[in-house]
């Protein structure tokens, strides 16, 4: 039933406030700094709309965002999760990935570009 899913997800955002933040940070630092798009930090709020009445994200730059996420994170999206309802904004983004990810990483989510630096 769904509304297991939908609890589980409410719970993870309340237990794992840290690391959500963390994985929001990183997805606005692809944005703004890895994609040919001219948005500034500011203009990338966690709840801004990630397509349509928001900042307007096209399927290229879309498709581009989703290979860097898989890189960055180590993650591949199911087809089933290639859905627009999972980039509505940074915040549903960041928990899909969290929850996603969570079985097999004891719920923590590393960007590897951070592990990379000095």
């Amino acid at each position: 039933m769904n509304s297991k899913s939908a609890a589980t997800s409410t719970d993870h955002v309340s237990q794992h406030p840290a690391v959500l933040a963390e994985i929001i940070t990183a997805l606005r630092r692809m944005l703004v700094e890895e994609l040919d798009v001219r948005l500034t930090a500011e203009m990338v709020t966690d709840d801004v709309p990630l397509l349509e009445r928001g900042l307007g994200l096209d399927s290229i730059v879309l498709y581009e965002f989703i290979t860097l996420i898989e890189k960055r994170f180590g993650f591949e999206f199911a087809d089933q999760s290639l859905d627009t309802k999972v980039f509505a904004n940074l915040t549903v983004l960041a928990q899909h990935l969290h929850d996603a990810t969570a079985t097999g990483r004891a719920g923590v989510v590393v960007d590897r570009s951070e592990a990379a630096a000095p």
